[in-house]
C-alpha cells in the first residue's frame, strides 16, 4: 500500500468494490450518491457485504456520520487512520 492517495474514482458494482478491497485498497460511499432507486447507504452496505462474503473477503464498515460517508475495507489489509483521513479530505475537495 502506498501513502499517496489518488483522485477518487467511482466503481459501479459490488464486484468492483470487492476487487478494490482485494488489491489492498478501501472504498468510501458518499451518502449523497444515494438515489431513490434503492442505492442508499444501508442497501450499498448490504450488497457489498454479500459480494464480499461470496468472495471470501472479511470486510469492516465504518460510518462517518459527520461527513456523511461509509468506509469499507478488507480486514486483512486495513488502511491506516491517516490514509482514511486523507481519502476523506480528497472526497471533501471533490464535493466543494
Amino acid at each position: 500500500m502506498t501513502d499517496e492517495i489518488s483522485a477518487p474514482h467511482r466503481v459501479h458494482t459490488a464486484q468492483d468494490v470487492v476487487g478494490t478491497l482485494l488489491r489492498g485498497n478501501w472504498a468510501i460511499f458518499a451518502h449523497e450518491w444515494a438515489d431513490p432507486g434503492g442505492i442508499d447507504p444501508k442497501h450499498w452496505r448490504d450488497v457489498v457485504e454479500a459480494a464480499s462474503e461470496a468472495a471470501g473477503v472479511d470486510v469492516e464498515f465504518v460510518v462517518v456520520p459527520r461527513r456523511s460517508l461509509t468506509v469499507v475495507f478488507n480486514r486483512a489489509a486495513p488502511p491506516t487512520f491517516e490514509q482514511v483521513r486523507a481519502s476523506i479530505e480528497v472526497i471533501e475537495r471533490y464535493r466543494a
